[in-house]
């Protein structure tokens, strides 16, 4: 889903250099925002670690979803034993199996057989052999189809509310890519400000000395200009120590080397506000992840009530079975067989155990707790859209206001250069002038980013941050 798409961009001059690297080095690798996502997609060790609990996870539910697959085990085994004197010596070879399977109705089937040969030194080898089935069904405790499938529907459940996690992990961890990635830019941008800002002091520096060489100008006006300077390049060498301080933030949030030179790119088109509150809403009940997942613990919660309701019934079960056995005394002796049959209806009725209640009414308590905890979480939701939605709105009217009060202070500051060489303005007044516009360039970057970053967190307070980026939940081994 792109909720941008469809929508008239607003146009707004961006002071953000369309390419700039570290001014202090060689400019790194050229990078757009969709690539850094695509880099931490790729190396981020957190985005690894999620989805290689993705491997454990999806064979948690294969296992449960086995559950009414017949199980098989073989067991052979050879054994010997004897004695002294006229004690013979015995060998024993024994092969013995069973399967085994329980049935969504709650019933379990099993089927054993067993086959032994004995030898000695002076008795023909015998053989015993044979087989038993048997049956046994719940009919109140322990039996239904929905009782019996609970545990496979949760686990199903439970892998909904993983993938949900790991698009919750990707969703946290994306966005703090853009951020820091947007904390870089604003960082390259207000190290530009302050050099052009060094640069208009040093302007003024040497206007003052042909003013004063032309006696147009006291030389102790000079003071005021020259700290002008001195705390402008103070300012600069701030500027440049923040800016390698965002590239490492930005790194550790790629889970890049640290020595990676990146060269950010940003287009010059600021988006408007995406949509309205209902629609915001709407979005953020379809996506939320933490939403969804309370969702469907809920769910859990009402199968846990249900299970729990019927441990608490009497314990009734229909059982029976049919065996026979064989055997045989050496290869040509006689051999034997006899069959037997069994069936029984088994009641079993509890008096006086409390505890049988406990975990029904504990689930019960669990589900109207949840019931609670979704209606409040709603409302919260309801309110991060609206809070996020008026913040969105608000910062960019503060852009519009940011700029045009960059525009008239650079009209100001030019005036008053021209005022100052006409000897009809001071020192004193244009610095102030030009402080002002360096607070004016500062004021509407940070607007813009601020904006920027206050509508990846409105993506994300809706759950669109991954739809947003064209990012897919994959799979991978």
């Amino acid at each position: 889903m792109t909720v941008y798409s469809g929508r008239q961009s607003i146009m707004i001059i961006l002071l953000i250099i369309v390419q700039v690297g570290p001014v202090w080095g060689d400019e790194g690798k050229p990078v757009t925002l969709a690539d850094c996502i695509a880099i931490a997609l790729r190396e981020n060790r957190t985005i690894r670690n999620a989805y290689l609990s993705r491997v454990a996870q999806k064979y948690d539910l294969r296992v449960a979803e086995d559950k009414f697959t017949p199980k098989a085990q073989v067991t052979p085994s050879v054994g010997g034993s004897g004695g002294t004197g006229t004690t013979p010596s015995n060998a024993v070879t024994d092969l013995s199996g069973t399967i085994s399977q329980k049935l969504p109705t709650g019933a379990s089937i099993n089927l054993s057989a067993q086959h032994d040969i004995t030898s000695s030194e002076r008795i023909r080898p015998a053989r015993n052999f044979g087989w038993n089935a048997t049956l046994t069904q719940p009919l109140l405790k322990g039996g239904g189809i929905n009782i019996n499938t609970a545990s496979v529907t949760t686990a199903r459940i439970s892998e909904q509310s993983n993938i949900l996690s790991l698009k919750s992990t990707l969703m946290s961890t994306l966005s703090s890519v853009v951020t820091s990635y947007r904390s870089y830019i604003q960082s390259i941008r207000a190290l530009e400000i302050s050099r052009q800002s060094l640069e208009r002091s040093r302007d003024l520096v040497n206007t003052n000395r042909e003013l004063i060489a032309a006696g147009r100008m006291a030389a102790i006006e000079m003071i005021q200009s020259e700290a002008s300077v001195a705390q402008n390049e103070f300012s600069l060498l701030s500027a440049e120590n923040a800016v390698d301080a965002a590239r490492l933030t930005l790194t550790k949030a790629l889970d890049i080397d640290k020595n990676t030179k990146l060269s950010p790119i940003e287009g010059k088109e600021i988006p408007p506000v995406p949509f309205k509150l209902e629609e915001g809403k709407k979005l953020a009940f379809e996506n939320r992840p933490d939403y969804l997942s309370s969702l469907l613990s809920y769910e859990s919660s009402k199968i846990q009530l249900a299970v729990t309701k019927n441990s608490t019934l009497w314990d009734l079960s229909l059982s029976g079975g049919y065996g026979n056995s064989y055997t045989r005394e050496g290869a040509a002796g006689s051999e034997s067989s006899s069959g037997n049959w069994n069936t029984s209806l088994k009641l079993t009725i509890p008096i006086g155990d409390l505890s049988i209640e406990q975990g029904y009414i504990s689930a019960k308590i669990a589900l109207q707790k949840m019931e609670n905890d979704l209606a409040r979480q709603r409302e919260n939701i309801e309110i991060e859209v609206q809070n996020d939605l008026r913040n969105a709105e608000m910062n960019l009217r503060q852009i519009k206001l940011a700029t045009q009060s960059r525009v008239l202070t650079e009209k100001k500051v030019e005036i008053e250069t021209e005022k100052l060489k006409a000897g009809r303005s001071t020192n004193f007044q244009l610095v102030s002038f030009q402080n002002d516009l360096v607070n004016s360039q500062n004021s509407e970057l940070g607007a813009i980013i601020t904006y920027l970053n206050t509508l990846t967190a409105l993506e994300n307070t809706v759950g669109i941050t991954l739809d947003r980026w064209g990012v897919l939940l994959e799979e991978r081994n």
